[in-house]
């Protein structure tokens, strides 16, 4: 059984929105919108097997587990298998979706924007979290956008946008300070407007429910409403940044309170990607972005760690050829680094932002007693869907439950 962690970045942005919103670019947003295709040069995908092949093994310590960090042994599979990936294919099925890039503020946002047939599809708004991309959406983006051909309704469909965190692989790599999740949302916002919506849903997981959260108050009253992807551990994680407060809630029983006192301490040597990446991450940025075994450990030992705890594997809870792609575009396009940054400038910016009378739900994995007490303590929340099972990355373990709930959550608010 792998080790489980819990996810703390998760929980910094499911806090709340960030300070110091942006103004809007006085530019024309349709001169900064243009058409794009992935096209990765074939150099690279030879250097890529190149580097693998060439790899620096450490000494092991055994016996092998997970109580160090990934197992070297399991990881060694992971880049044999990446070595043989048919980077070519992959390119070929992710433009099979439509694809621009957006500037915004001198910053290109790559996005997929995938119009629906369906006359009357609501614009819905996709945002990823960390160590992700919109990759992550893929194999929803269809269903989605086409749910006649997928076993839904005409009435179910939407227009979708998913961006990619600028330094997150498809989006590049701000070269200038400032990028926090509230100037990512930013311009979100732009890119929706150059795109023709007024008014739009929104989904987002991890990094991607405090941009929801942001991109929903700045863009004051046009959210039709905010679906949220979250997991027990996450709920705990953002119990544990205001810890006194939690185990003082007289609404939590003394049992209660004692495995959260128990989760809490386990919590301190489970978080140091966070510790590093918050801190100093350009130190970390720099092995991330020239080792592509050290960038498949980073985020693999994460993958392994937040999906389901029932499977033993990344294998065994997600298509490991897609979780592979986004490795790819990580090391393509510098996404350790990027990312890495990008959880810098985001905690540094942290705070509480403003509250919305947008209808919002949540879709619960591997939830269990402590989960909605903690997330939803009031049963505030218009809409709530929790699984025992599942994990942190919804739209890849569990593509039709998402799909089932978003339909459910957002056909109340079509009207």
């Amino acid at each position: 059984m792998k080790r489980r962690h819990f996810n703390a970045i998760a929980a910094s942005t499911v806090l709340g929105s960030l300070l110091g919103l942006p103004a809007f670019s006085q530019e024309n947003p349709m001169s900064n919108l243009k058409p794009h295709r992935l096209s990765i040069p074939t150099e690279d995908t030879v250097l890529l097997r190149d580097r693998l092949a060439q790899a620096r093994w450490p000494v092991e310590v055994g016996p092998e587990s997970w109580e160090r960090g990934i197992p070297g042994g399991y990881l060694r599979q992971l880049a044999e298998r990446w070595a043989r990936l048919d980077w070519a294919e992959h390119e070929e099925r992710i433009n099979r979706f439509e694809q621009v890039l957006f500037t915004h503020e001198g910053q290109d946002i790559h996005a997929f924007h995938i119009r629906s047939p369906e006359p009357g599809a609501m614009p819905l708004v996709l945002l990823h979290g960390w160590p992700s991309s919109s990759l992550e959406y893929l194999k929803i983006l269809g269903p989605l956008a086409n749910p006649t051909a997928h076993g839904g309704k005409a009435s179910d469909a939407f227009h979708i946008i998913a961006p990619t965190i600028p330094g997150f692989g498809l989006s590049p790599a701000p070269t200038t300070p400032g990028w926090n999740m509230a100037r990512v949302a930013g311009g979100v916002l732009a890119l929706v407007s150059a795109l023709g919506y007024e008014r739009f849903a929104i989904h987002g997981t991890d990094m991607g429910a405090g941009i929801a959260g942001e991109l929903d108050a700045l863009s004051a009253g046009r959210a039709i409403g905010v679906h949220t992807g979250t997991d027990s551990d996450t709920a705990v994680a953002v119990a544990s940044f205001m810890k006194d407060v939690t185990l003082a809630r007289p609404d939590l029983s003394e049992e209660q309170k004692a495995i959260l006192n128990e989760r809490f301490a386990g919590m301190a040597d489970r978080n140091g990607y966070l510790a590093i990446q918050s801190s100093r991450p350009k130190t970390l940025g720099y092995g991330l972005n020239d080792s592509p075994i050290g960038q498949l450990a980073w985020i693999a030992e994460k993958f392994a760690a937040w999906t389901d705890p029932g499977k033993a594997l990344i294998e065994d809870a997600v298509d490991i050829d897609q979780f592979l792609a986004i490795a790819s575009t990580y090391w393509f396009g510098g996404g350790g680094a990027g990312s890495a940054n990008a959880i810098w400038e985001s905690f540094r910016a942290m705070g509480w932002g403003a509250q919305t009378a947008t209808p919002k739900g949540v879709i619960a994995f591997h939830a269990d007693d402590l989960t909605r007490p903690l997330i939803d303590p009031m049963q505030a929340l218009s809409h709530w869907t929790e699984y025992a099972d599942g994990g942190h990355f919804p739209a890849m373990e569990h593509p039709d439950r998402l799909v089932g709930d978003l339909r459910l959550f957002f056909g109340t608010l079509r009207a």
